[in-house]
């Protein structure tokens, strides 16, 4: 399995793309969370639309979906004909479906491919184009679900926006792979997580290796220094704080 962090920014970070990860196993390939920004960098990076197969939305905020538009009308373009998987909470299909009417209201009638919706309820169980998901409740403003992905023997943990729970850690433990939003430094922001919470949480889950996403963009201009730092003084599992681009093999 190979996760490519196309970005790692949060909501208002005009430096970084949107949190977003693409995951390919078994030559399948999920991407994780879709913002403003990231589905420019999804397209550019498969170079073919029709290779991706699925997409996961944590939630309804602009910054985790507001750039399926732009990957509907990339498939609509290059003539896709193989059906793609939408996955996240109750009412992702309406809510796809007004967001691409609001941006092109004719485009979905010209789609010439299936679009397969998978509602998720926390703590729901499922499978999607060959991904098998479990999906745990956030603490966050917005209803948001951090999921388990498991495929090809390997599992990434991927809690997409909010405050780390106890429902978190049920799903998280033994991953290969943990990615973690880090919003604040030490102090958690309500509705947040924080780098010192990640710490704690990534050793208690027992993960082999944590990536820190959607760092508040004050925190990653200036504490980038100090926050891998306390990373390098974790000594249990392997610890990153990813740029755009940063690839991460599980074998």
């Amino acid at each position: 399995m190979k996760c490519t962090f196309l970005g790692v920014g949060s909501a208002f970070d005009a430096k970084q793309t949107n949190v977003s990860v693409l995951v390919n196993a078994e030559g399948r390939n999920l991407l994780l969370d879709c913002g403003f920004n990231a589905g420019h960098k999804c397209i550019r990076e498969l170079q073919d639309p029709s290779l991706l197969d699925a997409i996961w939305i944590s939630h309804f905020h602009g910054d985790h979906f507001f750039g399926l538009p732009f990957i509907f009308g990339s498939c609509l373009t290059a003539g896709r004909s193989k059906e793609i998987h939408i996955c996240g909470p109750q009412g992702i299909e309406d809510k796809v479906a007004q967001l691409i009417d609001l941006a092109y209201p004719s485009m979905r009638a010209k789609l010439g491919f299936n679009v397969v919706f998978h509602e998720f309820c926390p703590g729901g169980e499922g499978s999607a184009a060959g991904f098998n998901l479990q999906t745990c409740a956030m603490d966050h403003p917005e209803s948001a679900q951090g999921l388990r992905l498991e495929c090809a023997g390997k599992a990434v943990f991927y809690s997409g926006d909010g405050s780390l729970t106890e429902d978190c850690l049920r799903i998280g433990r033994n991953v290969d792979l943990g990615i973690l939003e880090s919003y604040g430094l030490d102090e958690s922001v309500k509705g947040h997580s924080c780098v010192a919470e990640c710490i704690e949480f990534a050793h208690s889950a027992g993960m082999g290796k944590v990536a820190l996403v959607h760092l508040e963009p004050f925190v990653r201009t200036y504490c980038s220094v100090e926050v891998i730092k306390m990373l390098a003084q974790v000594d249990e599992c392997e610890m990153y704080l990813p740029k755009e681009g940063f690839c991460v093999e599980l074998c």
